[in-house]
């Protein structure tokens, strides 16, 4: 049975964390890591911004264990930030989103072309 395109863009992500293991780095943080991505992936397109601290409070985890594992997605290059307000409109917070290479991201365009055409 061949993947379709959204679960081969999927697996392109997670074979990164499965793959480019970091020392002293065990099986179930790295799949704690890709139920975090798999979150950040599935949110990411939410009228209210994917945050550590909205991660935290839906996963029942301490921000610092949000922050370890975003730590290492971000350092397999999977996840990245952009500073947007927080949600009074004062301060700052950071909004988490996939980072896309060249391959994945035509994927996701394939899969974009592919959902308008079935409309």
């Amino acid at each position: 049975m061949q993947l379709d395109l959204s679960q081969e863009i999927i697996r392109m992500f997670i074979e990164r964390i499965v793959n480019e293991t970091f020392p002293d780095e065990t099986g179930a943080f790295r799949l704690q890591q890709i139920g975090l991505f798999t979150l950040i992936y599935a949110l990411q397109g939410d009228k209210e911004p994917v945050t550590a601290a909205r991660l935290s409070v839906m996963m029942g985890q301490t921000d610092s264990q949000i922050h370890r594992q975003l730590k290492n997605l971000m350092a397999r290059d999977l996840v990245e930030r952009t500073q947007i307000k927080n949600k009074q409109g004062r301060g700052q917070a950071w909004a988490l989103s996939i980072k896309h290479n060249a391959k994945t991201k035509r994927l996701a365009e394939a899969i974009a072309k592919a959902g308008g055409k079935r409309k």
